[in-house]
């Protein structure tokens, strides 16, 4: 029987050591890759079925002093053009981004599932409803939801109705900033109301967010 060294124990044992590690390292960089393709994915579709960076692009266009048109000498012109960046597509997107990575982190194996079923449909009918309340809200002239939706095929349909009934997703509908204040066995009236005050919550919110990060005070909103 061939003698080994210990020497020769040890380099085997420090390659086999190597070989672990390096598998280790690429599983890592694969399931980082995937997470990130996932967040990507899942971002794309919140963005989709809330879209309110479009819409923060059109009323800037149609004014330079948005957001604050009504202050327009409350800020400086730095702090007007980081507001306008961050309450863009752009500046939505990254809004998003943030709550989708914190949200596939602690809910690492139901987003597969979850990005198929908005990928059926839900996300790009629940975003053309918004855009659709978003334009009535321009012109006043009132969106019929009926309207909106007649085009829709079954698969579409189903996985509108799914998002908003099941109680599977929950916590999906929490990340897309709804909860349960929708829902299809609520009147026209009750949703449309529960719409509006959804749609001013995030966009408050998304504001104090920008406001934050432009280093834009509170009292720029709230005082006199």
């Amino acid at each position: 029987m061939k003698h080994i060294s210990i020497r020769e124990h040890a380099r085997r044992g420090f390659a086999v050591l190597l070989a672990f590690a390096a598998l280790g390292a690429v599983q890592a960089a694969e399931s980082r890759a995937q997470t990130s393709s996932s967040a990507a994915r899942m971002t794309d579709l919140q963005v989709r079925m809330m879209p309110f960076g479009a819409i923060f692009d059109s009323l800037a266009s149609a004014d330079p002093d948005w957001p604050m048109q009504e202050k327009p000498d409350a800020v400086t012109p730095k702090q007007l053009s980081c507001l306008r960046e961050e309450l863009s597509t752009p500046g939505f997107r990254r809004y998003k981004l943030a709550q989708v990575e914190t949200y596939i982190a602690a809910n690492p194996s139901r987003v597969d599932a979850e990005i198929a079923l908005l990928e059926q449909g839900a996300a790009d009918l629940f975003g053309t409803l918004v855009a659709a309340g978003a334009e009535s809200e321009r012109t006043g002239v009132a969106a019929d939801p009926a309207v909106v939706l007649k085009d829709a095929s079954p698969e579409q349909m189903l996985s509108f109705i799914t998002f908003f009934s099941d109680p599977n997703y929950a916590a999906l509908r929490k990340l897309s900033g709804l909860g349960d204040a929708l829902g299809i066995d609520k009147s026209a009236e009750e949703n449309e109301s529960a719409g509006e005050k959804i749609g001013a919550t995030l966009t408050m919110q998304i504001m104090l967010t920008a406001m934050s990060t432009c280093k834009v005070p509170n009292s720029v909103l709230f005082g006199e």
